[in-house]
């Protein structure tokens, strides 16, 4: 209980952007009901639903953060994403750090000031909106005191500045990336290139196009297995060690039969994993259900964008499809899956409804239906 009260004044911020947000009117009273209830999260997690030691990480970051909080230089974490990531988390004005919990707030903050910011520029609304607020995997990581929160976040805003044609403040944005996350800005600059390369803002993606870039993805598949098949393992096994799982355990690929086979599926299986029938306990069981609402939700958000754009919904597919093969080849382990699955939908919803003009289009709809009341 007396940790409950150490942590209350960081609850307390939260809520109060929420508050604000509502009273100027950027949000309504049913999305400011639910950030609150978002809000509270951080409290429910950590040795109340989960042990604090089953994501033992939480307390590297932490501990760098606490220690720059209090100007003291002079603890450093081995792992330089962990020191670069504490160190953007110490910035943020929530006014104490006494536990993990504590950074965990830092992080919903950040989560509660970007869905904000999106409605406010109006970027996210209606179905967009809904999705951010309720989508379970995203509640979850930004209520906790990892590096998530800012992964999403840099790769959103990064995106989000490529499709307004503001090409340094996409850089800006994505650069944090190479030292939190490289493997993310990896991908993230593939498909970024592909769309100022292809001028996708300006007239998306013909089907012979989207047809030539997805072979070319498969031929770059073939090219680079006699290359990256060590290396790929090699994550394979770091990152099902990473999410606490034993190395000795994992099925490593094997042969150039196996690879094409897990090029092929691992895009759609890294979506959907854990199915009902893999799951070995009643979170994986959880994560099966999100997976199959998301997907519902994915293939219904797909549909309408297509048919309001589909040349540029056929490069958010791509997309989706490019990094999804990607992972899908060297994440085996489905609590890493949940966690490095969720930025990429984040960026392919809000991003593509976006893009496509899906936002604006509802919007347009609203005023109209108002206006003929």
């Amino acid at each position: 209980m007396s940790d409950f009260w150490l942590d209350f004044p960081n609850f307390l911020v939260c809520i109060t952007l929420v508050l604000m947000a509502h009273l100027r009117g950027v949000i309504n009273f049913n999305v400011a009901t639910v950030l609150f209830a978002s809000s509270i999260v951080p409290f429910l997690l950590n040795d109340m639903l989960f042990p604090a030691s089953y994501m033992p990480d939480q307390f590297r970051y932490w501990e760098v953060t606490k220690s720059l909080r209090e100007l003291n230089f002079s603890v450093w974490d081995r792992t330089l994403s962990i020191n670069f990531s504490s160190a953007v988390l110490a910035l943020f004005p929530l006014p104490f750090m006494h536990t993990i919990v504590s950074l965990g707030f830092v992080n919903k903050f950040i989560y509660l000031f970007s869905v904000v910011g999106l409605v406010r520029a109006r970027i996210a609304s209606h179905s967009i909106l809904l999705f951010l607020v309720l989508y379970p995997s995203l509640i979850l990581y930004t209520s906790l005191s990892l590096r998530d929160t800012l992964v999403v976040v840099f790769m959103l805003l990064g995106f989000l500045m490529v499709i307004k044609n503001k090409f340094f403040l996409a850089f800006l944005f994505l650069s944090p990336l190479l030292v939190i996350k490289s493997q993310n800005v990896f991908i993230m600059l593939i498909f970024v290139s592909i769309y100022i390369f292809f001028g996708v803002g300006r007239q998306g993606l013909s089907a012979s196009r989207f047809f030539f870039l997805l072979v070319g993805l498969g031929l770059m598949m073939i090219a680079i297995y006699p290359l990256a098949i060590d290396q790929i393992n090699f994550y394979r096994i770091a990152m099902f060690a990473e999410d606490g799982g034993d190395p000795e355990k994992i099925e490593v690929i094997s042969g150039f039969g196996d690879f094409l086979l897990n090029g092929i599926t691992g895009a759609l299986y890294f979506l959907i994993k854990p199915l009902p029938w893999e799951a070995e306990n009643i979170l994986q069981l959880v994560q099966s259900f999100e997976n199959a609402v998301v997907g519902v939700f994915l293939l219904w958000l797909t549909k309408k964008a297509w048919e309001l754009n589909r040349e540029k919904t056929l490069f958010w597919i791509l997309f989706l499809l490019g990094a999804f093969t990607i992972y899908g080849l060297v994440v085996f382990n489905y609590g890493t899956a949940a966690r490095y699955r969720f930025p990429f939908l984040v960026v392919y919803v809000v991003c593509m409804a976006y893009d496509t003009g899906l936002v604006q289009h509802w919007q347009n709809v609203r005023k109209k239906s108002l206006l003929g009341q």
